[in-house]
């Protein structure tokens, strides 16, 4: 794709990648500013969006370059698509889950942020760093903060590519079963 076509797409990308990011990351931001307390901490805050922002810049750029994630007629574009309302129907039922401390753990960020979480904290130890926070996650710093809220998105991702990919396999056989009807 020329430069031409990505400053077309980009703004367009950027304005779609904003509204999704923000509404998926409604879970997270509830369990970690409001059940973990990282409110308390101006860096953590900070951190956890600053990583939103990251992830809207990345997802704008990538679909704004690669062609066929910007062709709304395309299958990758339609799976993707598929797999965004899929996840924003998730996103809105792990947001009831997160009101309840007994039904937390039926939402998914709660697992996607304890791995990065616990990822995050093992690499800190194996490097010499030492554990992420020594009594709350109030005390994690900018960074610390920023690298779990990363890694709990490229989870998150994950989780979306995978559901994308499905959705790609039930498009497919859609679309196949409508070429040999009307042949």
């Amino acid at each position: 794709m020329d430069l031409a076509a990505f400053r077309a797409n980009f703004p367009r990308q950027l304005r779609y990648w904003t509204l999704h990011s923000i509404l998926n990351a409604l879970p997270s931001l509830g369990i970690s500013l409001g059940w973990l307390e990282l409110r308390k901490s101006p860096a953590a805050t900070a951190a956890i969006f600053t990583a939103i922002a990251t992830f809207i810049l990345l997802y704008a750029t990538v679909t704004s370059w690669i062609r066929p994630t910007s062709d709304r007629s395309n299958l990758l574009f339609r799976s993707l698509d598929l797999g965004l309302k899929i996840r924003v129907l998730m996103t809105i039922m792990s947001l009831f889950a997160i009101m309840d401390q007994r039904s937390i753990i039926f939402a998914p960020d709660t697992w996607c942020g304890l791995g990065a979480g616990f990822c995050i904290d093992w690499l800190s130890r194996l490097f010499g760093f030492g554990p992420l926070n020594s009594n709350s996650p109030t005390d994690m710093g900018f960074l610390a903060v920023y690298a779990v809220t990363m890694l709990e998105g490229f989870i998150l991702s994950f989780l979306l590519l995978m559901i994308s990919f499905f959705a790609l396999i039930v498009l497919q056989a859609k679309d196949k079963r409508k070429a040999f009807a009307s042949a």
